[in-house]
């Protein structure tokens, strides 16, 4: 009697973890997304129903954007003699800087195969939440990043995550 109560409570935790499990949605790169090139250095996909932003101020980004959301690529060259192993924080520092709060970073392997940093937090003058994949050089950081208003940022991070690790820097 014991154990098929155990088993019953098992299988009840198990059914409750599925359903309330954040739906996850896969997406087909190639079929979903479009490829863009930096040079011969750097590419990634970005959803093909977000618009090249030609109006951008700042010509250091490439900007893609769908009514609150954006995608946003950067590349910042880095003639500093910071020690590798201090840029992540020294980036996050930045960002806090720039009015970001609630940043947090950690270190993860991408499917290209480069050692990325991932930071999250949500800029406070603005309400945009953000994640960003950040692959730092001795020579440059390669900035690949998502914002949206936090509705919709909780709604679509799962499919923004999936073209962020599309980053892949060829050197």
């Amino acid at each position: 009697m014991k154990i098929s109560i155990k088993i019953l409570a098992v299988l009840l935790l198990v059914v409750t973890l599925f359903a309330c499990e954040k739906e996850k949605t896969d997406i087909s790169l190639e079929r979903d997304g479009t490829l863009y090139e930096v040079a011969d250095q750097v590419s990634f996909y970005y959803p093909k129903d977000f618009q090249l932003n030609v109006n951008n101020e700042n010509q250091k980004d490439v900007r893609f954007t769908k009514n609150d959301e954006m995608y946003i690529y950067s590349t910042i060259i880095d003639d500093t003699d910071n020690v590798l192993n201090e840029l992540p924080q020294l980036y996050g520092g930045q960002l806090e800087e720039e009015g970001a709060i609630d940043v947090y970073y950690y270190k993860e392997v991408i499917p290209s195969g480069i050692e990325c940093y991932r930071f999250t937090g949500t800029y406070q003058a603005s309400g945009m939440k953000f994640v960003q994949m950040v692959y730092f050089t001795e020579e440059a950081s390669y900035i690949y990043s998502y914002q949206a208003p936090e509705n919709v940022y909780d709604e679509q991070s799962g499919v923004a995550l999936q073209y962020l690790e599309s980053l892949t820097v060829h050197h």
